[in-house]
C-alpha cells in the first residue's frame, strides 16, 4: 500500500469538500447506487487468526450468502498469478465469482461478478468483515441505473467527452465511443482507462436485447493499483460514483436500488424475449393453432416445452423469482 493515494469521491474542483473517509455507520446522503463487481485481497494469515481458512466459512463470514453462494472444490488451475483457484456458484448453479490461493504475497483473492454481489444483502457487514481481515479492494465497480433515460444520454456525455468536461482540472481523460450504428443495440462510451479509473456509460436496455429500451447504466470503476480504494466505498457507493466526475455530481439525482434493478432487468428481458418469439416462432406457433384448434396449447406443452431457463435470464434474476417478476413485467407493458 505504501506509495498509494486514497481515492476519494471528492472533486479536485471543490477544495473545500470533505468526501466521506471514516462515517461508516452512516448512510449515503446522495442517491442509491449499486456495488455491481468486487475484488478483494484478504492476508492469509488474518485468515488464519480468526480461524476462517475453510472457503465457504470465510464467504459467509463476510457476505452472510446463508448458502446462496458456495465454494466449489479448490483446484490446481492458475488464476489471477494464484497456484490454485475456485469457482464460486450460486444457488441455480450459475458462476458468479472467483477465489484465488497460494501466490501474491501468500494472500487470498475474493472477486464477485455483478451476479455474485446481487447475493450480498448486506454490505455493512461486509465492510466489518473485510476491515478485521486486513482486506482491501483491488477493484470495485459502482453503477447507477437511470431506468427512464432522463438525466443520462450516452450520445450527449460523449459530447461532453469531447468538450473536455471530465477533466477534473488536469488533462482531459482519454475517451473512446463505441456506436451501434443506429442498430439498436446500444452504444457505450469509455471515459479513462483500466487500472486506474474509468467510467462506462451504456444503453442497458438494448444491451439487454430491447432495442425501444430508454435505460442507460453509469459505472465506475475504481482499481486498487494506483489507489487505495476505501473500504467506506461498499456503504457509500453513492457518493464515491457521482464523486469521480464533477460530470456524474451534476446529472444524477435520482435513486437507484437492487431490487428495481432486478425487477426492470426482468422486465426489459421478457419484452425483449417476447419480441423474439413473436419474429422467430409466432409464424410457427399459429401454424400449429390452425392444425390442432383448440387442442394446440395442450400439443405445445407436450411436444415444445422445455423445463430450463432462458440464457438471458440466467444471471439476471433468482430462479425462485423470475415467474413472478416476469408477469409483472409483462403485465405492466400491456397497461
Amino acid at each position: 500500500m505504501a506509495g498509494k493515494r486514497s481515492f476519494s469521491p471528492v472533486s479536485g474542483g471543490e477544495k473545500g469538500s470533505v468526501g466521506p473517509s471514516s462515517n461508516t455507520g452512516q448512510k449515503s446522503e446522495g442517491p442509491g447506487a449499486l456495488i455491481d463487481y468486487l475484488t478483494i485481497i484478504i492476508p492469509r494469515s488474518a485468515m488464519e487468526d480468526r480461524g476462517l481458512t475453510r472457503l465457504d466459512h470465510l464467504l459467509e463470514t463476510i457476505f452472510s450468502f446463508h448458502g446462496d453462494v458456495r465454494a466449489m472444490p479448490i483446484r490446481e488451475k492458475r488464476w489471477q498469478f494464484y497456484l490454485h483457484s475456485s469457482v464460486l456458484v450460486d444457488r441455480d448453479g450459475e458462476m458468479v465469482g472467483r477465489i484465488g490461493l497460494g501466490g501474491n504475497s501468500d494472500t487470498c483473492c475474493i472477486s464477485l461478478s455483478g451476479s455474485g454481489c446481487k447475493w450480498v444483502k448486506n454490505w455493512h457487514k461486509a465492510y466489518m468483515g473485510i476491515t478485521n481481515l486486513r482486506g482491501r479492494i483491488s477493484r470495485v465497480d459502482v453503477a447507477y441505473d437511470d431506468y427512464d433515460g432522463r438525466t443520462l444520454d450516452v450520445h450527449a456525455l460523449r459530447d461532453r467527452a469531447i468538450a473536455g468536461d471530465f477533466a477534473e482540472g488536469g488533462c482531459p481523460p482519454r475517451h473512446r465511443f463505441l456506436s451501434d450504428e443506429g442498430h439498436g443495440t446500444g452504444s457505450t462510451l469509455y471515459v479513462g482507462g483500466k487500472g486506474h479509473k474509468e467510467l462506462c456509460v451504456y444503453e442497458k436496455g438494448k444491451q439487454l436485447g430491447l432495442s425501444s429500451s430508454p435505460w442507460v447504466r453509469a459505472e465506475v470503476r475504481l482499481y486498487g493499483k494506483h489507489f487505495s480504494v476505501p473500504l467506506d466505498v461498499l456503504i457509500n457507493p453513492a457518493d464515491y460514483l457521482r464523486g469521480s466526475y464533477s460530470v456524474l455530481r451534476e446529472l444524477i439525482t435520482g435513486v437507484c436500488t437492487r431490487i428495481k434493478t432486478i425487477q426492470r432487468s426482468a422486465s426489459v428481458s421478457a419484452a425483449a424475449m417476447v419480441e423474439w418469439v413473436r419474429r422467430q416462432v409466432g409464424p410457427s406457433l399459429n401454424l400449429l393453432r390452425n392444425a390442432f384448434g383448440d387442442s394446440w396449447s395442450e400439443f405445445v406443452e407436450a411436444r415444445i416445452l422445455r423445463e430450463r431457463m432462458p440464457g438471458r435470464f440466467r444471471t439476471l434474476i433468482p430462479a425462485a423469482q423470475l415467474s413472478e417478476y416476469v408477469r409483472l413485467g409483462l403485465c405492466q407493458s400491456v397497461e
